[in-house]
């Protein structure tokens, strides 16, 4: 394979309307808050993307993408370990269906050997030759439906960051409103108000949601839905699979799947 530059700075500025990176990452990285002059189209061969943008923060699970528009504030981690595959997309490049804003996106099969086929290329890849050709079948092979992510709201109270740091950190603990309202400090009332304000959700479904953000990396990883189920806190995995569907629209075993459209 061709030895590939991962100076992200230097491949917005490559003579070509895309430049494409190739990178690995541990398990927990966190990333920084960061912009790009060039859009991106973001995708993990393998692992799952933990992504922090001004509309939420997602998670990008296997067999999906996503792209974010040029000078898009955000920020990338993982959640496991992962390896990264992006390619970033000049603002000149003509592509009448990318959106304004981040979405993410299905990845079909043939999508996916497209992506990995240009990470192998020089960055002043031959743009008349078959390298060209490769490019302008990624881009069009690009599916911009939107497929709509787990994500979990901004907060800017410190009580709910925390109380939302002890239910990542405590899956597992099955306390009610009252009992989290106690360990914090606050009537179950104020912590409702609370809630609504920061996430426009009631507490259950905030925390259904958190529940489904954790689940996710542990069915990417294969785990049984036993397993999950336990580990969240639930008595059974249908009670849990019920959970999962309501919140997501899909069964758990089919979430990873691409949609009938890719």
């Amino acid at each position: 394979m061709t030895k590939r530059s991962q100076d992200h700075e230097y491949l917005q500025t490559v003579p070509r309307p895309v430049a494409t990176m190739a990178k690995s990452y541990p398990a927990g990285y966190a990333g920084f808050r960061h912009t790009h002059a060039r859009a991106q189209f973001l995708y993990a061969a393998s692992g799952s993307i933990r992504l922090s943008l001004d509309q939420g923060r997602w998670i990008i699970p296997p067999r999906r993408a996503v792209w974010i528009p040029a000078m898009h504030p955000h920020q990338t981690g993982s959640i496991g370990a992962m390896e990264m595959r992006t390619l970033y997309v000049s603002k000149g490049l003509p592509i009448t269906s990318a959106p304004d804003l981040p979405r993410m996106l299905d990845v079909s099969p043939l999508l996916h050997e497209l992506i990995l086929r240009t990470v192998g290329m020089p960055i002043e890849y031959d743009e008349e030759g078959q390298d060209g050709r490769i490019i302008s079948a990624l881009l069009g092979e690009i599916d911009w439906s939107p497929v709509h992510p787990v994500s979990l709201p901004t907060l800017g109270d410190d009580r709910l960051l925390a109380l939302e740091q002890a239910l990542f950190k405590n899956p597992e603990n099955t306390g009610n409103l009252e009992h989290w309202a106690k360990q914090f400090g606050m009537s179950p009332r104020t912590l409702t108000r609370l809630v609504q304000r920061e996430t426009n959700l009631s507490f259950q479904v905030w925390r259904d949601q958190i529940r489904t953000f954790i689940a996710i990396p542990l069915l990417t990883e294969g785990r049984p839905l036993a397993e999950i189920a336990d580990a969240l806190g639930f008595e059974t995995a249908w009670s849990f699979t019920a959970m999962f569907k309501r919140v997501t629209g899909k069964l758990p075993s089919r979430y990873n799947e691409s949609s009938p459209s890719a």
